[in-house]
């Protein structure tokens, strides 16, 4: 980053009794007119994704478009899970409210366009903050996430969902143990997903990821929204029409194909064209409103 033409500045956002690591981008030229706010894009990582995934898929083209970016890792992702030892949690507005805070301590940040954009699932975690966090302009989730759990529960073994179901955290817990004997690969993909939670305990875990979901609270989002609809969505797939089919307010659905290039989780072969349709879009909410 200290390479780039304009480097961010590293900031320091309030949270929890602590603080969460950013970057603040200047857009090239100051990011708008002499003496003017500037729209701002608050980038959302997913689970495990870092900065330089936040750089091709949100800062560069918000750069691009004339927007400030403030890129930032919430609890159980990149240095404040590995540095901090903070993990993740469900009601993501506690961690969303105070980057806003941050943001609109920033005089050259416009009160009236701040954006927020979330990839993977991050798509979870920003709708879940919209419902909350009235202060925002515009949402973006990339790809829609409605029940994070599902991705984790599917294809799972009838017996070891009873277990679940029946609360016998001993039973289950040795149950996924010795099958996962016989799997070291999954083994290792399984201790890797949770560690941003913190646990130890499968059980513990696999209870945990059931409150990661919008039931109950996408009702009260009222932030327009632009959901993604990747084709061969690979973890939550179908959950963008839910989302998009729940929300109560303005809402967009922007479909992305394999016939472009563009299917598969978060667009990943079609960086210009995923770029353009959501900041299309962004541009004219925001531009209503600045």
């Amino acid at each position: 980053m200290a390479l780039l033409p304009a480097p961010p500045e590293r900031v320091r956002i309030p949270y929890a009794g602590t603080t969460l690591p950013g970057d603040y981008y200047r857009a090239p030229g100051g990011g708008g007119k002499e003496g003017g706010h500037h729209p701002l894009l608050l980038f959302n990582n997913g689970s495990d994704g870092a900065m330089p995934a936040a750089w091709s898929m949100g800062i560069a083209p918000a750069l691009e478009r004339g927007y400030d970016c403030l890129a930032f890792y919430g609890p159980g992702q990149g240095s404040a899970l590995v540095d901090q030892g903070l993990y993740f949690r469900p009601d993501w507005e506690a961690v969303v409210t105070p980057v806003v805070d941050l943001a609109l301590a920033r005089r050259e940040v416009d009160p009236r366009r701040i954006a927020l954009m979330g990839i993977s699932q991050g798509g979870y975690w920003v709708p879940r903050a919209a419902a909350f966090e009235t202060r925002l302009a515009a949402a973006v989730a990339d790809p829609g996430v409605f029940d994070v759990s599902t991705s984790w529960l599917r294809g799972f073994p009838p017996p070891l969902l009873a277990l679940l179901g029946s609360g016998n955290k001993a039973a289950f817990d040795a149950a996924l143990a010795q099958g996962l004997q016989q799997d070291p690969a999954s083994a290792a993909t399984l201790a890797f997903r949770m560690r941003p939670f913190g646990m130890t305990s499968y059980y513990d875990v696999y209870t945990a990821v059931q409150q990661y979901t919008l039931a109950g609270v996408v009702d009260r989002i009222r932030v327009p929204l632009l959901v993604t609809d990747p084709e061969g969505a690979a973890f939550w797939p179908g959950q963008s029409d839910q989302l998009y089919d729940a929300l109560p307010g303005e809402k967009t659905l922007v479909p992305f194909t394999a016939a472009e290039g563009a299917d598969l989780h978060c667009e990943p072969k079609a960086p210009r064209l995923r770029a353009q349709r959501i900041f299309d879009w962004l541009d004219g909410v925001l531009a209503a409103r600045g």
